[in-house]
């Protein structure tokens, strides 16, 4: 053994091997406490990735509600009073209402079953793949619908600020039709000169009665096959630009506000939905980028330099 002087004393050197032992103690306890806090960390990512996969759940459940809602309404369009005035713009709407309904459906689906495989690497059915078609369709439904949402709204705007001049104008006719009016005023005057003699049923006939100024003359009672009084609108006077003969503008103020009862409504919804969709897209981004910690075992898999057997032995033989 060597040794050396240190303060006037003779002092042995401490033998290699046992430096050794405790520079491996130091370095397995630090590894150990680096690897709980490792495993510390890991669980709290994976708790607020459980977190987030339940706000994800209940959200996209309530988006469901929306396509189901949205099916709903495409019935309300073909029962609406007014649906009788243009049946094929009626149809339409329910169409696309009812396909944006079914397509929510299936995408929500695919959400769900995004957030299960989450975490699945492998297959056809890996969780980021499906994530990701699942936001590539809720960013196009987000473009759509915005584009809608901001045209409703536009128009309930124009139709507020005709109904306050309607409120103060001493007549209907001084008051300017807005882009809104113009293929409605056409639609209501076209409808109402071809059923007048007719049966007078349906929707349409019954908004006139209950909702049109009595004063107006124009109710089914004055104006019917048996008889048309003086009052009634004039069909040629009409078409000649004569407004004050026209349906519409005896019973503009309630169609406006009929009208715009129907789009005001529809532009609120949009908000909300967009809302939503946002809400669902900043969730399926959170989901998408969420990659858990690779166990040893894969990393030295990973690495190229290990096979499976061989990383069990490496991991077994460390420890």
């Amino acid at each position: 053994r060597r040794g050396f002087f240190l303060g006037g004393c003779f002092a042995f050197e401490p033998p290699a091997p046992h430096r050794g032992r405790a520079a491996m103690a130091a370095a397995a306890a630090k590894s150990a406490a680096q690897e709980a806090e490792a495993q510390h960390t890991q669980r709290d990512v994976h708790t607020l990735n459980g977190l987030l996969k339940f706000f994800f759940f209940i959200v996209n459940s309530m988006y469901c509600l929306v396509g189901v809602a949205l099916i709903g309404l495409s019935i309300y369009c073909l029962t609406d009073a007014w649906a009788d005035l243009d049946p094929d713009i009626y149809r339409s709407a329910a169409t696309i209402l009812i396909s944006t309904g079914v397509v929510i459906l299936i995408i929500v689906m695919c959400g769900c079953f995004g957030a299960v495989y989450q975490e699945q690497r492998t297959g056809s059915c890996r969780g980021r793949r499906l994530l990701s078609f699942y936001q590539i369709c809720l960013l196009t439904l987000i473009g759509l619908q915005f584009y809608t949402t901001v045209y409703m709204l536009n128009t309930a705007e124009s139709l507020q600020a005709v109904k306050g001049e309607l409120a103060s104008a001493k007549s209907n006719v001084t008051v300017e039709y807005v882009d809104a009016e113009q293929s409605l005023s056409t639609k209501f005057n076209d409808y109402y000169f071809d059923t007048v003699t007719g049966s007078q049923d349906g929707y349409f006939w019954k908004f006139v009665d209950e909702s049109c100024p009595k004063s107006s003359g124009m109710g089914s009672d004055d104006c019917n096959v048996d008889s048309y009084a003086t009052t009634c609108p004039d069909e040629a006077s009409c078409d000649d630009g004569a407004s004050a003969q026209c349906p519409y503008d005896l019973c503009r103020r309630a169609a406006v506000t009929r009208f715009l009862g129907i789009v005001e409504p529809i532009g609120e919804y949009g908000i909300f939905v967009c809302i939503f969709e946002t809400a669902l897209m900043i969730l399926t981004c959170c989901l998408i980028c969420f990659n858990p910690r690779d166990a040893e075992q894969t990393i030295l898999m990973k690495s190229g330099n290990f096979a499976a057997d061989d990383a069990r032995a490496k991991i077994k033989s460390a420890v």
